[in-house]
């Protein structure tokens, strides 16, 4: 590094740049609404009100996943539902588990809901094609019509079944205990599931008339629920793990790991017949990022476009396409500056054509992408991703399984730009950054991959029954934390839809009692907008499921 550059990459450090805006002061007030709509939960346990208690849980944990509150967890949260759980009419006996692996033969995957777009759609798909040898079933506790068709093909391969619990009559505790049953004819149970959703964790109480229920933790860097009913956590990184035992309340045998899962290498095109079907140049340098929309937010002020300004102008054969990000206004006077050459488009089920015409992979940021660059890997792209937080905060960048070791991790932007322009302008650096990250990805891999999963299984089928919530949960959980990474996780992740609008998408779920008596309440909040809602939210969400689907027809 030059002096001018080592000057600048003190002056950023000690300027303040991409340092937390969140305080002490904010996390605290964060948590106090935190700590107040989970003592509403407790008042409504308490007066034997509960799914308004389950509501109250649903709303105090989304509120958690939007404005971090300096927990990942809540032992509170976790018995009230547990209480819950034991309210369900079901007096089964203790089923005998399943100890060896060859005898693990039907795995049921639990969702909440599964969109076209997203990584964790297309790992559960890959999860399913990879562990052929099982049977594997789906269960989706709140199926909104949208069913991708890849993972139905995979399961029907599977000899599987696609359950949609909240398409049959009834409500959420109804849910919640036809779950249980279904459990009870599996070997496994994963969780893929919301961060909020309490259907699944209220199902799963009894853990001693279950199966083993593993929770996959895609979410490693949010609040979520289910702890207690968790067998083990299947991590996908060390960093998530180091929260998994320290912040949620999980004992440390009870924390497995497991790659994210991705495609073996197989390409359809050519670079240069991928470039010709995009329209790009074939001697163009062409960098992407593949993420959702809000892995690309502006931080402290700067856009994710503006970081590519300086080295696009410095290299006028290098473009930049952003697939997911959709055309942010405040990207336009970065691309006015490059003449267009930098291109943000909305997010696509199959963006295989870009990786197949890149020449180098950016990790989209504030937010990493671990899906993404792992993705990239199997198509041979050099990765490169930005870091600025202390080591303390690790877990907002990227130290997953698969990645490490294969990719250039810059902790400036300066670093980050001088990497950029190297990987564009030397070939040869491109070629050993690629080797590396190939390298580094074949674990996650499926013939490598699976090993991993089959070591997880088999390690949790040797887990004793979990313990009854008796004693305190490991960690605290509850006690809420302000320094790293807590300071500057809203300013990274956070987002805000109205706790009432996350209400009123719950309220279907509910008996008619409780959906009168919420609807009464948003009445006299004004909190309805419109005749058509009005209606709208006095419906059971099974009858508004099957009135969807009619209306496909």
């Amino acid at each position: 590094m030059t002096l001018a550059a080592e000057h600048a990459s003190r002056t950023e450090q000690s300027s303040g740049a991409d340092k937390p805006l969140a305080s002490t002061t904010r996390l605290k007030a964060n948590f106090e609404q935190f700590a107040s709509e989970v003592d509403k939960a407790e008042a409504h346990l308490k007066a034997g009100r509960l799914e308004e208690a389950a509501l109250s849980v649903t709303l105090a944990s989304a509120f958690a996943t939007q404005k971090h509150c300096g927990v990942f967890a809540s032992e509170r949260i976790e018995r009230i539902l547990g209480a819950i759980s034991k309210t369900l009419p079901d007096r089964a006996a203790v089923l005998p588990r399943v100890k060896d692996l060859k005898d693990a033969r039907r795995i049921l995957h639990v969702a909440t809901e599964l969109t076209t777009v997203g990584g964790l759609t297309r790992m559960l798909t890959r999860w399913i094609n990879t562990d052929a040898a099982r049977q594997n079933s789906v269960a989706l506790t709140r199926y909104r019509g949208v069913l991708p068709q890849q993972l139905a093909d995979a399961v029907a391969r599977s000899g599987g079944e696609i359950h949609k619990l909240n398409t049959k009559p009834g409500s959420l505790f109804d849910w919640a205990l036809n779950l249980r049953k279904l459990a009870r004819g599996y070997d496994l149970v994963v969780m893929h599931i919301h961060c909020e959703d309490t259907i699944p964790v209220i199902a799963f109480g009894p853990s001693e008339t279950l199966p083993p229920v593993l929770l996959l933790n895609h979410a490693d860097h949010i609040f979520w629920i289910g702890p207690s009913v968790s067998h083990a956590v299947l991590n996908l990184r060390e960093a998530a793990a180091d929260i998994t035992i320290n912040r949620r309340g999980v004992a440390p045998e009870r924390s497995l790991m497991l790659p994210t899962l991705i495609d073996p290498p197989s390409r359809k095109m050519s670079r240069k017949e991928a470039r010709a079907l995009l329209g790009i140049d074939e001697d163009s340098v062409v960098i992407i990022s593949v993420a959702r929309g809000a892995k690309y937010r502006p931080i402290n002020g700067v856009t994710y476009a503006s970081r590519f300004v300086e080295v696009l102008k410095a290299n006028p054969k290098a473009r930049l396409f952003v697939v997911g990000s959709g055309s942010p206004e405040d990207w336009k006077p970065a691309q006015d500056q490059v003449l267009g050459r930098i291109v943000g488009m909305p997010e696509q089920p199959d963006p295989s054509a870009y990786f197949e015409a890149a020449d180098i992979y950016v990790d989209s940021y504030p937010f990493s992408s671990s899906t993404s660059l792992m993705e990239a890997a199997g198509y041979g792209l050099p990765l490169l991703t930005l870091f600025m937080a202390p080591d303390e905060a690790r877990l907002v960048g990227i130290n997953h399984l698969g990645l490490e070791g294969g990719l250039v991790q810059a902790r400036t932007t300066v670093q980050w730009e001088e990497t950029l322009n190297r990987l564009i302008r030397d070939p040869a650096f491109r070629t050993s950054q690629s080797e590396a990250a190939t390298k580094a990805v074949a674990i996650a891999q499926p013939t490598e991959w699976l090993g991993w999963l089959e070591r997880a299984y088999q390690q949790a089928l040797a887990l004793p029954t979990l313990p009854p919530l008796s004693a305190p949960m490991p960690g605290s959980p509850d006690t809420p934390r302000f320094g790293e990474p807590d300071c500057r996780h809203q300013d990274m992740y956070g987002s805000h839809t109205p706790l009432s609008e996350i209400a009123k998408d719950q309220v279907g779920a509910f008996s008619l009692p409780t959906r009168f008596k919420l609807w009464r309440r948003f009445r006299l909040d004004g909190n309805i907008n419109g005749h058509s809602e009005a209606v709208r939210l006095l419906l059971p969400e099974w009858l508004k499921r099957r009135l969807k689907r009619s209306g496909q027809h």
